[in-house]
């Protein structure tokens, strides 16, 4: 699964890049310009993530006393918290490095990133940009034109499809849409006869891998009824472009 990282699920949530990891440690033996971004991108990283634990204490603290609160305020109708002040001022504190961090961070991998444009073949996409939580795609180079689709398991729970980690179709790029093509298939092995199921068009890539996607969720749902992509409803198909 992807993003799994505070760093790497940030910089997704901010400029829509996944990271399978923190791949400008490749970059920090580098004697130039690219190694002083990629050392100062490594530090801020690695206070980043620190901070993030440290906040995520904090709130839990807070929330483990002010539940302890409300129960003691149903029993004695009274109001006493011991530690309660410092545990909020902790909570405040970490909040505020949180967030200075974190525009450090994205502000330093912007600067490494227009240092270093390739990042290997496979492409990640959220699949619903500015949003991690629900999940990543994974395209691989089939043709010059035409990627197969893998989601993660985040994606793949986030849909409700029984297929993480695997190959769910292909997208091919035409003059003005993409065009999804659904299957289940290892990757380099063809795909079974009459198992193929050419989906609408849509206006750009990310839509085409979600179109995918919820395909898969209506083949495995009730509402399938042995029905193929051109059998849909107008509302259906709607929501497979969308």
């Amino acid at each position: 699964m992807f993003l799994t990282d505070p760093a790497l699920r940030r910089i997704a949530a901010d400029t829509n890049d996944v990271l399978p990891e923190h791949l400008w440690r490749h970059d920090t033996a580098t004697l130039d310009a690219l190694g002083d971004l990629a050392r100062f991108l490594h530090k801020t990283a690695l206070g980043f993530n620190d901070t993030t634990a440290t906040l995520d204490k904090a709130l839990t603290r807070v929330g483990g006393l002010a539940e302890s609160a409300r129960k003691g305020l149903a029993a004695r109708a009274d109001l006493h918290i011991a530690g309660y002040h410092q545990a909020l001022t902790d909570a405040l504190a970490a909040r505020e490095r949180h967030i200075v961090l974190g525009t450090m961070l994205v502000a330093a991998y912007r600067a490494w990133r227009n240092h270093r444009p390739a990042l290997g073949e496979d492409r990640h996409l959220l699949l619903y940009p500015g949003d991690p939580s629900r999940g990543v795609a994974t395209l691989r180079p089939k043709d010059p034109r035409t990627w197969w689709v893998v989601p993660d398991a985040e994606a793949a729970s986030a849909f409700e499809i029984p297929y993480p980690d695997r190959v769910v179709g292909e997208v091919t790029e035409t003059e003005q849409s993409w065009t999804p093509t659904a299957y289940i298939a290892p990757l380099h092995h063809r795909t079974p006869p009459g198992m193929a199921y050419p989906l609408p068009g849509c206006d750009d890539l990310t839509s085409a891998c979600r179109s995918l996607l919820r395909w898969w969720h209506l083949r495995h749902s009730d509402a399938w009824r042995s029905r193929t992509p051109t059998q849909l409803t107008p509302a259906e198909l709607a929501h497979l472009t969308s």
